[in-house]
């Protein structure tokens, strides 16, 4: 029996906090030899604001043209066929897409930046900033909708929200700014919960280009969130970003830049003696309608020694991606890693990636033990190595 599989909303499956008003909807036919009619229903919080009726053709896909769609709005929708004979197939399961946040209306939450004046020439640690709030019933729905000038990394009671990394990613940042959004219902609990979110330079402020110019889009990085909570009697809440948030930067991110590397002090814990204050940027965010980054295949180092006796960790194959490791060692143990992608006569080298006339490109991790097992995974930097 004919049916509709891999259904997409502008080739996203199931996507949610997104900002295109008329989605390209679209399906691969299964089960016989051929599609000859389809027909396409759509349906929010089950009213029915989309039928195509019988279609006939052999078209996957069809743009939406139901009802006009609003911020936070979930359309569910389905999709028949009928097969080489006229014969129909059953109902697909429902996909589903979720609107984020349309108008600048809709944003309650304030630019926020670290507490301190800023200095072009210098380096500093992450930002942590943090919010402390209540849930008081059942949840029905979360989302928390997040963007940042430099890159984030959000959690809520100590959960990271989403599996996408170096968010919000790379955009010229003068003119678009996106934002993600994260179905966060399972992540608080009842009574006192914690938004906690870490900034790093990325490539706002940090290393860019082949002669690694720094402050390239702002000398300030900036964070906006806010976490919207629905309860099951309908009642609403909003969590927005403002100088209520609390701040610091003593926490263990001493360094990071996405071409030098990372250095975390694994002994130290956010203090959150400061406020956050206020900061302004005049682009409007929108959404990343896009597939995020996120982690893929992990690869276990084998160890090598050169010929003149250094230790080497080889990965089998030269990759983009991060580093991880667990380890016990003394506290104040420093241990270093640099990253490189060749040999140079069975020894390592970074001579191969440096530009001339530029600062060296570091590729380092230095990491700082607290005493006891430590597990570190770097945050926002990013390396091509073997």
């Amino acid at each position: 029996m004919i049916r509709a599989e891999n259904m997409q909303a502008e080739h996203l499956i199931d996507p949610i906090g997104v900002d295109f008003t008329r989605p390209r909807l679209s399906w691969t036919a299964e089960g016989a030899q051929r599609q000859t009619a389809s027909e396409l229903v759509a349906e929010c919080r089950g009213v029915t604001v989309w039928a195509t009726g019988k279609v006939p053709g052999e078209r996957m896909h069809a743009v939406y043209a139901g009802a006009a769609l609003q911020s936070r709005m979930m359309i569910a929708w389905k999709v028949r066929l009928w097969d080489e004979n006229d014969m129909p197939g059953e109902w697909s399961p429902a996909a589903t897409f979720e609107m984020g946040l349309l108008h600048p209306g809709d944003w309650k939450a304030k630019w926020i930046r670290a507490n301190l004046r800023v200095n072009r020439k210098k380096r500093y640690p992450a930002d942590d900033f943090r919010k402390t709030f209540d849930v008081t019933g059942p949840v029905a729905s979360a989302r928390l909708y997040i963007t940042a000038c430099g890159l984030y990394e959000a959690e809520i009671n100590g959960r990271k929200a989403g599996r996408a990394v170096l968010t919000p990613g790379y955009t010229d940042y003068r003119r678009r700014i996106q934002y993600q959004t994260y179905d966060v219902t399972d992540h608080l609990k009842a009574g006192a919960n914690t938004l906690d979110v870490a900034l790093g330079d990325g490539w706002y402020r940090g290393s860019l280009g082949a002669f690694s110019h720094r402050n390239v889009f702002g000398a300030e990085t900036k964070l906006l969130c806010q976490l919207e909570i629905r309860y099951a009697d309908g009642s609403e809440v909003c969590v927005a970003s403002d100088e209520t948030f609390a701040w610091c930067n003593d926490g263990p991110i001493r360094f990071s830049d996405m071409k030098d590397g990372e250095t975390a002090d694994a002994g130290r814990l956010p203090s959150y003696r400061g406020q956050a204050a206020s900061a302004r940027c005049p682009v409007i965010p929108s959404s990343s309608n896009n597939v995020s980054v996120t982690e893929h295949e992990r690869f276990a180092a084998r160890l090598i020694t050169t010929p003149a006796g250094k230790t080497v960790l080889d990965f089998t194959q030269n990759i983009a991606g991060f580093v991880a490791f667990s380890v016990r060692g003394p506290k104040g143990h420093r241990l270093t890693l640099r990253l490189g992608e060749a040999l140079d006569n069975g020894e390592f080298t970074q001579a191969n990636f440096q530009c001339r006339g530029g600062p060296p490109i570091e590729q380092k991790v230095e990491f700082i033990c607290s005493g006891s097992l430590d597990h570190y995974r770097t945050k926002f930097s990013l390396f091509g190595f073997r």
